[in-house]
């Protein structure tokens, strides 16, 4: 199994950025989280019937009908570690089955959760999630949010900065904004029968974890009005298959705030 990293080379993050890194480690919930999935990699079955049936239908309705690939990226104590306390409402866009998301249910008095995959749809009810079905670039909420979590979702939607400047439209006053993104980046979309490439791009070209997340820390987020409160590394995980007895990408995680003094100005992608 590839290593899980938590810490990075923080000289490369610069001065401001590294004196906002925030360790975190692998604790006892992630150990039984891999002890118990990275036995069980999906079989020949799974794996051949999720291949014939993502000709028809995107991967997300795929996993979401099979119950496949459960995920792991922050456990209870680092929610906690980001959120520093309970908060009223938390919405988490892009909550998938809901595996990320329920580990911040005893964080938040609300949780709340959009997707657009009726597949998946179907596994949050299962959770007892609150869901708004809906793409927050299209179509906003009526209400806003104390935190809002976009958990590696900005590489895999075709307009991330359409996306980014939504959700800071969600956030009530003082509220905090959670966004995952695995470095370096790979951004792509999910379509019926395979992926296609972003029509929005992100601001970043880097080889290496810190450069991408100095990249995005000093480009995209101020450029949607937003300052960095705390950047962490976490791996995140998911069930194997044939090819991989459990998958490990390299996350990077921002806590943010809308900063005060800022001036929005348009994201460059260039």
């Amino acid at each position: 199994m590839k290593e899980l990293v938590y810490d990075c080379d923080r000289e490369k993050l610069g001065p401001a950025l590294a004196a906002r890194f925030l360790p975190l480690s692998c604790d006892e919930e992630t150990e039984r989280w891999v002890a118990t999935w990275q036995p069980r990699p999906h079989g020949v079955f799974t794996t051949t019937l999720m291949r014939l049936l993502g000709r028809f239908a995107t991967s997300y309705d795929v996993h979401g009908l099979l119950r496949a690939y459960p995920m792991h990226l922050l456990s209870e104590r680092a929610w906690g570690e980001l959120l520093g306390g309970r908060v009223r409402a938390l919405l988490d866009v892009g909550a998938g089955a809901g595996y990320v998301t329920e580990r911040a249910s005893g964080f938040c008095e609300e949780l709340c959760c959009t997707e657009t995959s009726h597949a998946l749809q179907k596994r949050l009810r299962e959770r007892g999630l609150t869901i708004y079905p809906v793409d927050l670039t299209v179509q906003p909420l009526e209400r806003e949010f104390d935190v809002i979590s976009c958990l590696n979702v900005l590489d895999r939607t075709a307009e991330p900065l359409t996306l980014l400047r939504s959700l800071v439209g969600h956030l009530r006053s003082e509220g905090r904004l959670i966004v995952s993104i695995p470095l370096p980046p790979s951004p792509h979309v999910h379509v019926k029968g395979g992926t296609v490439a972003q029509r929005e791009r992100l601001p970043s070209v880097a080889s290496d974890w810190e450069t991408a997340a100095r990249e995005l820390s000093e480009r995209l987020f101020p450029a949607a009005g937003l300052e960095v409160l705390r950047l962490a590394r976490t791996p995140y995980l998911s069930r194997g298959d044939r090819a991989a007895s459990l998958y490990v990408l390299d996350a990077a995680i921002w806590l943010l705030r809308v900063s005060p003094d800022s001036s929005v100005r348009p994201v460059s992608s260039g």
